[in-house]
């Protein structure tokens, strides 16, 4: 039988997690242990794993050894903690999109005032369809714990838009690098904020990411 690759996240990397942990929470994004953080890990064999925050830590008390490293099959491959519970989710996300390097997932206020209404988040910020790229759905409200609603919610989602919502718990985001990933959720709940009053108030103006003239050589903001 073949040995697994041995497949290691470096110092570097789990700092930069309990980083954008923390600013979740300064933003407003989590508090307490919600949401999670996962980075994607590969060997020089080629084979994959990533890197999770793990289960029911609070962020202020969480060190970069608690970050658990986790085969794509879900086996544990280093780390003394469980995993997340949403695993499965993160794992999901990750085979359906292979220009996917990291996931957030936040339970900010404006998201979930949307998410339970079932209204979804168009995009009225360019920041939101800059980073967003495109209206963000929401998913029907269950447990998402497991592999079915993983692949539901990366089917949902699909392979252009950077976001997903899931009704009554919070936003999923993604990009190709973590800075990334945590910008489209802070530009996703900003977005979902300005988007809930200017309707209160009238009619939005909706932009369109295929719509937006971007300068050539441009770099996001």
């Amino acid at each position: 039988m073949p040995t697994r690759t041995p497949i290691r996240a470096t110092a570097q990397v789990r700092e930069e997690i309990l980083y954008y942990c923390r600013e979740s929470v300064r933003c407003g994004l989590n508090f307490n242990t919600q949401g999670n953080i996962s980075v994607r890990l590969a060997a020089d064999d080629g084979s994959e794993a990533i890197l999770i925050t793990p289960s029911d830590v609070r962020y202020d008390a969480m060190t970069p050894d608690d970050m658990v490293v986790v085969a794509m099959d879900g086996t544990v491959l280093e780390g003394d903690l469980l995993p997340s519970t949403e695993l499965p989710v993160h794992v999901a996300h990750y085979r359906r999109r292979p220009d996917v390097q990291a996931i957030v997932h936040t339970e900010s206020t404006f998201v979930n005032v949307l998410g339970v209404l079932g209204r979804r988040i168009d995009p009225v910020l360019l920041n939101m369809v800059l980073y967003a790229k495109g209206p963000i759905p929401v998913m029907p409200f269950e447990f998402s714990t497991n592999a079915d609603f993983g692949r539901r919610s990366a089917e949902l989602m699909g392979d252009d838009v950077n976001a997903v919502v899931w009704a009554n718990h919070g936003l999923l985001a993604v990009g190709v690098s973590l800075k990334l990933a945590f910008k489209v959720a802070v530009a996703v709940e900003e977005n979902a904020e300005v988007l809930h009053h200017a309707g209160l108030a009238g009619v939005p103006s909706i932009l369109d990411y295929a719509r937006i003239d971007i300068p050539a050589g441009a770099r996001l903001p």
